[in-house]
């Protein structure tokens, strides 16, 4: 019983995935179609409701998706290795081979033994934000201090340079940084990701530098 509600809980990428900055070879905005080998409740089988005609794979698909993806969304997915900032054209398989049919035929998911949700493959086309390194990101001044200068990045995400990862001719006045120039550093600056951590329900915070090489 314990193994199996382990794999219950357990969602499965699919080899069939592709992958697609949305801007540039250096964008951290990830266009990704994945394949998740899913839990389907039995309250999402029925397609019809009230005498009307059924709606092929609308409620299984409906639940499949409030269930295991909405979610996860602005949050740091693990399948999927980033934030999910949004998904479309959501659709089910029996396989993992099928993924890329456009028919609608009837898709039978996969029952094990006496347990009372069966398995079926549903595949989504993602919207990630996953910041690699060496990305360069625009960040808005959010946070200052001796140790640290805090940014925000695209209105959401959080990220931190160190004061060994500044300029080399920056420096603190007491209260603020300043520049080479001597002018206060609080608008929008430019600096290059060096790794991220994920944080689940919080999303990501990530570590960057103001320093080349």
């Amino acid at each position: 019983m314990g193994n199996m509600a382990k794999k219950i809980k357990r969602s499965k990428s699919a080899t069939a995935n592709t992958n697609s900055p949305v801007v540039g070879q250096k964008s951290p905005l990830i266009q990704q179609t994945t394949s998740l080998y899913l839990t389907l409740s039995p309250t999402a089988y029925d397609d019809t409701k009230d005498g009307a005609e059924p709606r092929v794979h609308s409620m299984p698909v409906k639940g499949l998706c409030a269930e295991h993806i909405a979610p996860h969304l602005l949050s740091y997915y693990s399948p999927l290795n980033g934030i999910l900032l949004n998904f479309s054209n959501p659709r089910i398989s029996e396989t993992s081979e099928d993924i890329f049919r456009t028919e609608t035929a009837p898709v039978l998911s996969h029952s094990i033994d006496e347990y009372a949700v069966s398995y079926v493959w549903l595949t989504c086309d993602f919207l990630i934000f996953r910041p690699s390194k060496g990305v360069k990101l625009d960040g808005v001044v959010s946070l200052q201090s001796e140790s640290v200068l805090g940014l925000l990045c695209y209105n959401y995400f959080n990220a931190a340079i160190e004061r060994e990862k500044l300029p080399e001719d920056w420096n603190w006045n007491g209260e603020k940084w300043l520049d080479g120039a001597g002018k206060e550093v609080s608008s929008a600056i430019t600096f290059i990701v060096e790794d991220f951590e994920a944080s689940g329900q919080d999303g990501i915070s990530i570590m960057g530098t103001m320093r080349e090489g």
